[in-house]
């Protein structure tokens, strides 16, 4: 029974001390991408398709009146919401911009009253294609009636659907603003050394696992040499 337990429990806490050094890897070459992106000269928006890595893009046009509230946002353990807007580039076309934080209403019921600059703007920051939700219960995302809309990703090619037209498959975080620093800060503070600590956590109970498997095995072979020896 141990050797099975060993046998099924080994490869488990490999396997995910393993992930955790990919990851932490993963999360080093990130912060190294968007250091790059933002000293490197600003792209055209309209120039982009989906992208992994940050990247440095400006784009210039008017803010439309209808806004996405991108839900469970916490600052400071205060429930909120992220404000996506779109910026229309063309007639027939828009990027999301991500305007910042916004607290949560007293209740859920009650939407925070938000709104946009006017006229025509320029906006330059990071730009990254968002990802999905790692569970999703459902493929397809479901929206109330009215402005602006609560949604749980923000993911352009689901939104778009709501707007009817199309949206370039990027958020942009404008420099210098609030949640652009915020995500900085959450990526540092969630970032490869927190990833090595729980890589040397799963390793360490591999290595507690085997040490016990040994004891255990040593223990019964000395019983089993004394109890022929008493025979």
């Amino acid at each position: 029974m141990q050797s099975l337990a060993t046998l099924v429990l080994l490869p488990v806490f490999l396997g995910l001390g393993t992930w955790q050094v990919q990851r932490a890897a993963e999360k080093q070459q990130l912060l190294e991408a968007e250091s790059a992106a933002t000293q490197a000269s600003p792209v055209p928006v309209g120039s982009l398709g989906p992208t992994s890595v940050p990247l440095h893009a400006r784009a210039s046009g008017r803010y439309d009146e209808h806004l996405f509230l991108l839900d469970n946002r916490v600052r400071n353990r205060r429930a909120g919401y992220e404000v996506l807007a779109p910026l229309r580039i063309t007639d027939d076309e828009a990027v999301l911009v991500n305007l910042g934080w916004v607290a949560q209403g007293e209740s859920r019921g009650q939407l925070p009253t938000v709104g946009t600059p006017t006229g025509t703007v320029q906006v330059t920051g990071l730009a990254m294609t968002p990802q999905p939700p790692p569970f999703e219960l459902s493929d397809r995302e479901t929206f109330a009636a009215g402005w602006p809309k609560v949604v749980q990703t923000a993911l352009p090619g689901t939104l778009e659907k709501e707007l009817g037209y199309r949206l370039r498959p990027v958020v942009l975080y404008p420099d210098g603003s609030e949640v652009a620093a915020h995500r900085v800060e959450a990526m540092h503070e969630f970032g490869p050394s927190r990833h090595h600590a729980y890589a040397a956590q799963w390793f360490g109970f591999a290595v507690i696992l085997m040490i016990v498997y040994l004891w255990h095995g040593l223990h019964r072979g000395k019983q089993g040499r004394n109890a022929n020896w008493t025979q």
